[in-house]
Order: C-alpha cells, then structure tokens, then sequence
C-alpha cells in the first residue's frame, strides 16, 4: 500500500475534542440504534441441535451457491436448499486463529486477544482467559458439547479452543477430511443427549494433494509444480497462467474432498433424526489467495479472496429455505445467531448483534512485522484498509467494490467513504483489554503440525 504524504485529519482542524468525542460516540452508537429497528422480526423454531461446521481455507468464489463453474460442492448446494445463504459473508480475520476465536466468542479479534505474535509468522497468544467461549455457554445450558478437529495446528488446545468441550478431538488422523467424517458420524449415532457440535474440515487448506482421481478431475494438473503455491510464491516463482491453472485444479479437487466431508456430517444428522430440529451453520474461517495480487495462501492482507466466505445456515424445520440475504455480514456474529436462537443471552461485553441484525463488519488483523491492519466496509461497495504501524504511522487505501472487484485500484475519499474512513479509526481507537498470556512453544509436536501444513520447510 501507498502511504499517503500526511495522515489526514478526520475533522476540520477548528472542531474542538468534545465535538470530536461527540462524533466518535455517535457513530458507535448508530448501529444500536439500526439493531433496535429489527426488534420485529418472525421468531425462529428454537433448535434442539446445533451444529457449526467450519471447511478450513475455503474461499466463497469456488463454491456453485456463488455462481463458481465447477461442481466442486454438490453436498453444500443441496444443503442451501433447505437454507439461508448469506452472499456476502465475512472472515473478521486473515487466518485460522483469529477468526475461529471470533466465531467462539462473538468478539473481534483484538478484543478476545487470540492475535498473531509480531515476529512469530506461525502462533498466537490463546485467547484470554476471561472470555467465555459458545461450548462454555451451550454445555452450561444442559447440551453435550463435542469438537472434531481436522487442523490440529491451529485450532488446539494450546489457543484455549477446547474450553467448554467434554471431548475435543484434534489427533492426526481428522487431517483426513475422510476419516473425520467417519468419526463424526460414529460419534452422532452414539448420543442422546442435545448436541453441540462443532467439526474442523482441513482441506482446502495447504498442501493441496486432492488423492486420484480428484487430482485429475479439474483439467490442468502439473506434477512438476508440486502442492504449495505458497511455496513456488515465495521461492520466487512468478505467478504465471500455468501456475495459477495448476494450483487452482488442486484446490478445487481438495474443495470437492471437503464437501463430501460435510455432506456425511449432514447426512448422518439426517439419518439420526436429528436434522430437522437442528441449527447447522456451515462456514469456512478463512478463503485463499490463489494468484491474485502476485500472491498465494493467507493471513496477509485482507484482500477479498482471503476474507469472503461462504455462509449457510440451516435452520430448524428448514425455516427461510431458500433465502439469499446480500447484505454484508461477519462471520462473528454466528455467535450471536446461535445463542438468540436458543434465547440465551450474550455474555457481557459482547454487543448480541447476529446476522440479521445491522452491524459494521470489520476485519483485524497483526502481520509478523508488528503492523495492525483493519478493514472495514461501509454501504454498497466501499471498503477501507488501514495500516498502522507499530509507531503508529497510517497507511491507508479506499476501494469500491462494485468498480473494482479485484480490488485493482483504489479510489479518492467522497462523502461516504470518508465516513467510513473516520468511523474505522475510531473504532481503532477504542480501548482494548490486555492479553498477558504467552503464545505456546514450538515444541516437537507442534513443529510436526507446521510441517505438515508446509509451514517448516
């Protein structure tokens, strides 16, 4: 990004700080007000299941529910039959740790604290011990709480993700999208009691190694590129058509492996007699730059490949199936959706805000370098990134979506874009609680994890 000559000043430099506070707490406080406005809204069947399924690095655009031309997810598009599909679904952050904590806790991520360590490409401090997280509640509200965890990485003990879960299964062998659905689906025929459920699916996470036939289904396979795009990227690699076809066609096949995945989850909860009563949510906690901007993989900046997921949400006896909802949304308030559907109240400090209601979607992120990065999205297609560093400096762009998709040029303030600028910095702003704990060591274990999601190499 561009740093601009001088930050610019969000006021005219004669608006004394009252007047500044004033137009601070006014812009926070008009999303409550657009909250309040929805108070009137049909009351959904309260779910006897829940079930939240989070497909790992899997970006909206290769999806057919986005209008993709492959058939890489049959599984998911027959599930958006019988649900709400939010078009314009976002990741609050760049990278698995982040955004799953954010979805856990209904908080962004520099308020549940589970932040990339400057410095450290790789961890992250867990997330802080006084947040309660979604398994906390639910299992405090008489269900049985079970995670099945395909990225043993990153969504580990070690960041505080098994808090709340009477069983937490994160070992080798759920990396296989494969097994884990079988594990899945053995453990769901054994329960009677109320469920909550929440499944991890690795692929289509790095390396891409989609077993035959899925490696050939998509034509372009290139055996001499190997099954890293990051790694031919950061080798040097320029990224060329042929590359880019290559990586794509195995990104896609793994997409395909991890949609089967979810179709036996849903399939099982079918055959348990589950299904009808449940809440299922299917996610996915991060997409995937494939090429775009020179670049591969993620947790980088927030371009719209890496941050616009899919979002399905089924709900019990399929109320709204069928419904496309093309407002922009956070991926954060799933945890919100969750706990109003079941008419638990949020804990404190977490604004209750779910998808249906109005609410400013933003994406935080800390690169390995120190920098805080914040992108924000205003009306139609305006978006802000912020950069600061870590002397505070402000490096700062616009982009207008609906111009630039691609997010290819950036674009001079208006009117609203302006707003949207000032209201970014003041929420940057606002005081954050301290997060004292220490990330977790690379010990053997963990180094073996990385390894085998090409991280040491």
């Amino acid at each position: 990004m561009e740093p601009s000559a001088a930050p610019e000043h969000p006021l005219p430099r004669t608006t004394g700080l009252r007047t500044l506070r004033r137009r601070v707490l006014l812009l926070l406080l008009v999303p409550l007000a657009l909250g309040a406005a929805w108070v009137e809204r049909p009351v959904p069947p309260v779910p006897g299941d829940v079930v939240l399924v989070v497909v790992d690095t899997l970006r909206a655009d290769h999806l057919p529910i986005a209008g993709y031309h492959r058939e890489t997810a049959p599984n998911v598009d027959r599930l958006a039959r019988d649900a709400v599909v939010y078009d314009r679904a976002t990741s609050p952050g760049t990278w698995t740790v982040a955004s799953h904590a954010s979805m856990f806790t209904g908080l962004w991520p520099s308020f549940h604290g589970a932040e990339r360590v400057p410095g450290k490409e790789t961890t992250a401090r867990p997330m802080r011990r006084e947040v309660r997280t979604l398994a906390e509640i639910l299992r405090a509200e008489g269900f049985h709480t079970a995670a099945f965890v395909g990225n043993n990485a990153f969504v580990a003990r070690a960041f505080g993700f098994d808090r709340g879960f009477e069983q937490f299964r994160n070992d080798d062998a759920l990396a296989f999208p494969p097994k884990l659905a079988e594990e899945v689906a053995q453990w769901i025929e054994r329960q009677t009691d109320r469920l909550f459920l929440f499944v991890n699916v690795l692929d289509p996470h790095e390396p891409y190694e989609p077993l035959p036939p899925l490696d050939t289904r998509f034509p372009t396979k290139q055996p001499d590129l190997g099954s890293s795009m990051t790694v031919a990227v950061d080798s040097g690699m320029p990224v060329e058509p042929r590359m880019q076809a290559h990586f794509v066609s195995q990104y896609d096949g793994e997409v395909v492996v991890a949609d089967r995945a979810v179709g036996a989850v849903v399939n099982t909860l079918v055959r348990t007699g589950r299904y009808d009563d449940a809440l299922v949510v299917v996610t996915s906690d991060h997409g995937e730059l494939l090429g775009e901007h020179g670049l591969a993989g993620h947790g980088q900046t927030p371009w719209e490949p890496e941050v616009h997921v899919p979002l399905v949400v089924k709900w019990p006896r399929q109320w709204r199936a069928g419904e496309r909802v093309r407002r922009r949304v956070s991926t954060r308030a799933i945890f919100d959706t969750i706990l109003a559907s079941l008419g638990i109240p949020p804990p404190s400090g977490v604004d209750g805000r779910g998808l249906d209601d109005p609410h400013r979607v933003w994406v935080e992120d800390v690169d390995s370098s120190g920098n805080r990065i914040l992108a924000g999205y205003g009306d139609g297609g305006a978006k802000v990134v912020d950069v600061t560093t870590p002397e505070g400096s402000v490096f700062s762009e616009l982009y207008d979506l609906d111009a630039s998709p691609g997010e290819l040029d950036h674009v001079e303030d208006d009117g609203a874009s302006g707003a949207l600028r000032f209201e970014a910095r003041a929420f940057a702003a606002l005081p954050r609680p301290a997060n004292e704990q220490a990330p977790p060591a690379i010990d053997p274990e963990r180094e073996s994890q990385l390894r085998a999601l090409g991280y040491v190499r």
